[in-house]
């Protein structure tokens, strides 16, 4: 793998692969949710959408034609911190999507006519969202474990915001965010340094040739415990309990909180998963995750679960919580987890899309390379006293807990602090 960082702050990474016939290649900004405002929520994802709506040079249908025309896949997605445009070609056609991709990253025009066509479709995709508990029960866990900080925001925005987004407000926020100093791009698959950096002088040059102005910095947002809900007649209800966790991407002991995460919640082996589904038959899908962003970390419980059996999942999830503080996990559980996590670390590299992503998320969000040797190296030297130690700190705290579904005869929060 090789990283260039030129004078204006742009990094580009290249992890050549010459087994392969093909080429990944993305452009990520640190523009998300996490950095909007109240007033303009949901404006990265707005943006994400409109940059295919048309250049100087191609229209939205020329892009799609261009890109179709050379055999890619192509595609863009807005998380909490960042935005990613990428696209995947055989080698032989990388120069002609760069040239489109480019284009669309850096000279969208915005026209009124696109926006207000757009505009539509995402208000379409926000009613469409609310027809997903997980998705819906998702973002109240992240309102009522942050409120109003940005990171508690909804990717999507707010209708009110949607409906009134213009080229002013778009221009404006992509002048704050879409600096070249905030901006990554990677290359992986069989293209050389030599050719990728070419491409990227030939078609970014007015990223890499810009003079260099500082990113915007970020704040660590508090977490408060709480209790919310979405009410809805779904056929299936979902629930998430969140607790703070000092892990954040990238931090010394985030390798530990995977683990934990192993061992709780993640995959057919895990306790959760054999407590509720397999031993109860109270859920389809039961699952932990450690979330991990810059400044903000969370340790989050979830599972899809019929309205009736709210009451036992909780307690049933609680309970098992309760067991890995009192009694620790056990030192097979712990060389399991390692084992699974070294093999996934490998597996992500070996999957391009994959291994670009973590390229560019670590550059875009601690300017640092994502080594894979060395998070190996972390994970071999995880100690159950270490898991065990995690574990307490983590959910020694009061929770946020979420809920979306059928209106319950209970809340969350009162069957979490159930004794009984």
């Amino acid at each position: 793998m090789k990283v260039k960082k030129y004078k204006s702050g742009l990094t580009v990474i290249v992890a050549e692969n010459k087994s392969l016939r093909s080429v990944t290649a993305g452009v990520m900004v640190g523009a998300g949710s996490a950095h909007e405002t109240r007033d303009n929520n949901g404006i990265s994802h707005f943006i994400e959408h409109m940059q295919f709506k048309g250049t100087a040079r191609r229209s939205a249908q020329d892009i799609v034609d261009e890109f179709d025309r050379a055999g890619a896949t192509f595609n863009a997605f807005t998380g909490k911190e960042y935005t990613c445009y990428y696209f995947k070609s055989i080698d032989e056609n990388v120069e002609r999507c760069v040239d489109v991709l480019s284009d669309l990253f850096l000279h969208s025009q915005f026209e009124k006519s696109e926006l207000d066509r757009e505009r539509k479709v995402i208000l379409e995709e926000i009613n469409m969202s609310l027809d997903e508990p997980d998705g819906v029960c998702y973002d109240v866990l992240y309102k009522t474990a942050f409120g109003d900080a940005p990171i508690g925001m909804e990717i999507l925005g707010t209708r009110e915001n949607v409906s009134r987004f213009e080229k002013a407000d778009i221009t404006e926020y992509k002048k704050s965010r879409y600096l070249p100093s905030n901006t990554v791009i990677a290359f992986a698959g069989n293209i050389t340094e030599s050719a990728a950096l070419g491409l990227v002088e030939k078609f970014f040059g007015e990223l890499t040739e810009s003079e260099y102005v500082a990113p915007p910095a970020s704040v660590k947002a508090e977490f408060r415990s709480g209790y919310g809900e979405f009410i809805r007649d779904y056929e299936q209800s979902e629930i998430s309990v969140a607790f703070p966790s000092p892990c954040t991407v990238g931090s010394a002991r985030s390798p530990i909180a995977s683990a934990l995460d192993q061992i709780l919640g993640s995959g057919m082996g895990s306790r959760l998963f054999r407590r509720l589904r397999e031993q109860m038959g109270l859920v389809y899908s039961v699952y932990s995750t450690p979330w991990m962003g810059k400044n903000n970390g969370l340790f989050t419980v979830c599972a899809n679960v019929n309205s009736v059996n709210v009451r036992k999942s909780l307690l049933a999830i609680r309970e098992e919580i309760d067991k890995v503080v009192r009694d620790g996990v056990t030192p097979e559980e712990v060389e399991k987890a390692k084992t699974q996590l070294k093999v996934s670390a490998v597996f992500g590299t070996e999957t391009p899309m994959n291994y670009m992503l973590s390229l560019m998320r670590w550059r875009v969000l601690l300017d640092r390379e994502y080594d894979v040797d060395e998070i190996i190296r972390n994970v071999e030297k995880i100690t159950k006293p270490d898991v065990d130690a995690l574990a307490r700190e983590i959910f020694a705290a009061s929770p946020a807990l979420a809920y979306a579904g059928k209106g319950a005869e209970e809340k969350l929060d009162k069957i979490w602090n159930d004794k009984q």
